[in-house]
């Protein structure tokens, strides 16, 4: 009897680890996932000087703001993935996500004071 117990137990413990290491699995995948910034981001037309960020996947494609699209953008993505820098000749810009779909700016220009507004992934 004493035999049989320590086998079920044996076999228990197993099957506990087993499911310990399916469950770690997924969530260590997950944790080194991030959300993709890819799609168009929009915000602040109703304040005056909106603009539109174009993303394909995390690369920065296009920004409007001022009027136009800027020309000689870059930028940095965090190595977390929630942040995204974005400079061009006459400022910079910290892009950082709240949500799947939402976010904030805070632009920087020369000789400006800064800026901050919300942001959203536009569903198009």
């Amino acid at each position: 009897m004493r035999s049989m117990m320590r086998s079920i137990a044996a076999i228990l413990v197993c099957i506990g680890l087993g499911a310990a290491v399916n469950v770690g699995i997924p969530a260590a995948a997950m944790a080194q996932q991030t959300a993709s910034w890819n799609g168009t981001w929009i915000g602040n037309w109703a304040g005056g000087n909106g603009t539109q960020i174009v993303f394909a996947d995390n690369e920065l494609i296009a920004m409007y703001w001022n009027g136009d699209y800027l020309s000689d953008t870059q930028s940095s993505l965090s190595p977390d993935g929630k942040a995204v820098t974005i400079t061009w000749q006459a400022g910079q810009a910290l892009l950082t996500r709240d949500g799947e779909a939402t976010g904030h700016i805070v632009v920087h220009e020369t000789g400006q004071p800064d800026i901050a507004f919300d942001v959203k992934r536009d569903n198009q």
